[in-house]
């Protein structure tokens, strides 16, 4: 989930490598990439949502928030504001495979095969290392089984597990909830 600064609030974050930065403020906000102590390269410098390209290797950015409204930030290969959702473009599944945490932070994955599809989602350690997350936090997502006759089914993988009937019947939908439970590890709940 997103960290966030007060008005003016200042903080320096690392970034790890193959992670981007995402922020969002209502205000004028800066967020730059520190090269040393004295050199900053401007990233973005605006208000609004601006997320990264993806860090090639580790380092730290810094972000500086507005006069207005507080700023919210996220680090992780799929850092997201999910307190000012947008709706990107849906996540799609249509063959067995893996449900990785980015298809999960597209907030809808879709499968339109005829065929059975087996969705297993991603481990527990690549969930938290796609989005901050804290004890606690989730995310709701939606998969949509607009296929044949067959269903869309999501299964558990090392340090996540799965409660509730896990299979989407063919022309209906399943609502569920990804939470962190403990370091690495994520219970995802079958809520509709």
């Amino acid at each position: 989930m997103s960290a966030s600064l007060p008005v003016l609030g200042l903080s320096q974050v690392p970034v790890p490598a193959s992670a981007r930065v995402s922020t969002y403020s209502t205000s004028f906000y800066t967020v730059n990439q520190l090269i040393n102590t004295t050199q900053r390269v401007l990233l973005f410098s605006g208000a609004g949502s601006y997320t990264s390209s993806t860090f090639s290797a580790a380092g730290t950015v810094e972000v500086l928030g507005g006069d207005r409204a507080p700023l919210f930030y996220s680090i992780g290969t799929a850092a997201f504001i999910p307190e000012f959702p947008t709706q990107v473009t849906p996540g799609t599944l249509d063959a067995t495979g893996t449900l990785t945490a980015a298809l999960v932070f597209t907030g809808i994955v879709t499968s339109s095969t005829a065929a059975a599809v087996t969705a297993t989602l991603d481990t527990g350690t690549i969930f938290d290392a796609a989005q901050s997350f804290v004890v606690g936090d989730y995310v709701d997502w939606s998969a949509i089984n607009t296929g044949g006759t067959n269903a869309f089914t999501v299964t558990a993988s090392t340090g996540h597990t799965i409660v509730g009937t896990a299979a989407v019947s063919a022309s209906t939908t399943g609502r569920f909830r990804t939470r962190k439970t403990a370091a690495n590890t994520f219970v995802t709940y079958r809520m509709g």
